[in-house]
């Protein structure tokens, strides 16, 4: 064989074996560029997912502070309504509430105070209270 033909050989085997060699790493280009689309996709899926869960946690928790926001001014209204009948109706019958007395009946014998109007309001507020909410329906 002559020189040249020795040659020839090496370059036409150098020469495939440079065409085998890109086409391996075309491949596995391909293969590791496919890999991370997966993988990205899958990250942005997940990415979508969590930011639509927080986003139908944060669309929760403001229709529920709105609720008890809202049930917190009806408690507000129904209390300034109730406070309204009260002092009306006290207002109304106030001349009658002066002439209360309680008896107190204690060891030594018993005695007669006035009944104070704060207190009595304080005793039968949860009763007329109960009775105005009732009555009014509230």
């Amino acid at each position: 064989m002559s020189l040249e033909k020795i040659l020839n050989t090496i370059i036409e085997d150098a020469q495939a074996e440079a065409v085998g060699i890109v086409k391996e790493s075309q491949s596995k280009a391909e293969e590791i560029k496919e890999t991370v689309r997966k993988e990205a996709l899958e990250l942005a899926e997940a990415l979508h997912a969590e930011e639509e869960r927080q986003g139908r946690l944060e669309a929760s928790r403001l229709i529920t502070q709105a609720r008890l926001e809202g049930r917190i001014d009806i408690l507000s209204t129904k209390k300034e309504i109730i406070e309204d009948v009260l002092a009306k109706a006290l207002d109304k019958e106030r001349s009658s509430i002066e002439k209360l007395k309680r008896q107190i009946i204690m060891k030594e014998g018993e005695r007669e105070e006035a009944f104070d109007e704060s207190r009595l309001l304080d005793e039968i507020r949860p009763q007329l209270e109960k009775f105005i909410n009732d009555a009014l329906k509230l």
